[in-house]
């Protein structure tokens, strides 16, 4: 009995060493598998390239992990940069801006007045796979473009210095006070800093990167959209100055016109004393401001005139 005993202990434990060693086996199996292999996921507005990183292959560009991906199995060592896929924006100065709040593009115009300009620029990332590839090789692994900060260290390094030189560029075409209050030409010249802007942009960076912000990823890529405010003279005593000269203008305007009216005043009252005389454009304008009322009686009509009333002759007389 003694034997049977001690046989049947030492059949459940060899079972329950086995139930044991099999679980750790598991999640030794388990934790081999994660770090052999890797899983990617990627937010709604963030798309994912997917570069190997293997001991035994190149670190080059693999595939693209769609927006809003889940666990993605890929390869031990490989790695995913993220970029974003939604409207983005650069802006300079004012609220909201990517800049100093103060901050401003400095232009000279035409006439030699240094001016402040403040932009907005908005834009979507190209999700042409090939494209997107080339832009994190040539600029995204250069600025950490994939992460928040690097991204606005790449606008700071690649945006701003062409927008500077598209609106330098243009700003020479126009005299400061027609970028200052003139409606038409200010547009005139947002539309020509734009096309400057859509020039040099490429050439900087080294592809057509950017698409307007109405690209989804299937449309055309479009162009980005490029805003000015008011150039803005850094000097104000020139805008107080354009203000007094306006003022001036203005009041001369008013004078000129109320000279006007009264030539034409006096010519009809010329007019009128050639016709009545002098003593009859007197009564004329005497009973014309009811100074002097009259009435016309017929003849034969009974009416009581009161003492000391001025009367004309009846009609006819």
């Amino acid at each position: 009995m003694a034997k049977v005993g001690t046989t049947t202990v030492k059949s459940g434990g060899s079972v329950k060493a086995k139930v044991i060693g099999g679980g750790i086996v598991v999640v030794l199996l388990l934790i081999v598998l994660f770090n052999v292999f890797n899983f990617a996921s990627t937010d709604a507005n963030r798309i994912g390239l997917h570069y190997g990183g293997g001991v035994i292959e190149d670190k080059k560009f693999k595939s693209v992990i769609p927006p809003g991906s889940t666990n993605k199995m890929i390869g031990p060592g490989d790695t995913v940069y993220d970029y974003p896929i939604d409207q983005r924006s650069y802006i300079i100065g004012g609220a909201g801006a990517d800049t100093d709040s103060a901050d401003e593009v400095t232009v000279v115009s035409k006439d030699n007045v240094r001016l402040g300009v403040r932009v907005q620029v908005y834009f979507t990332l190209n999700r042409d796979k090939n494209v997107l590839a080339s832009f994190h090789e040539r600029i995204g692994l250069k600025t950490d473009a994939y992460t928040e900060r690097g991204w606005n260290d790449m606008l700071q390094s690649y945006f701003r210095p062409q927008i500077d030189r598209a609106l330098s560029a243009v700003a020479t075409n126009y005299n400061w006070a027609e970028l200052y209050n003139n409606e038409a030409k200010k547009a005139e010249f947002q539309t020509a800093a734009s096309k400057e802007f859509t020039r040099l942009l490429p050439a900087a960076v080294g592809g057509d990167y950017f698409c307007g912000p109405a690209y989804n990823g299937t449309n055309n890529c479009g162009e980005l959209s490029f805003t000015v405010q008011k150039p803005t003279p850094l000097d104000k005593g020139i805008i107080d100055g354009l203000e007094a000269k306006q003022r001036a203008e203005l009041a001369k305007a008013t004078q000129e016109q109320t000279n006007q009216r009264v030539n034409v005043e006096l010519q009809s009252v010329k007019q009128q004393v050639a016709m009545l005389g002098a003593q009859g454009y007197l009564l004329k304008t005497a009973i014309e401001s009811g100074k002097i009322q009259f009435m016309v009686i017929p003849q034969g009509t009974n009416v009581a005139i009161p003492p000391g009333a001025a009367t004309l002759p009846p009609a006819g007389n």
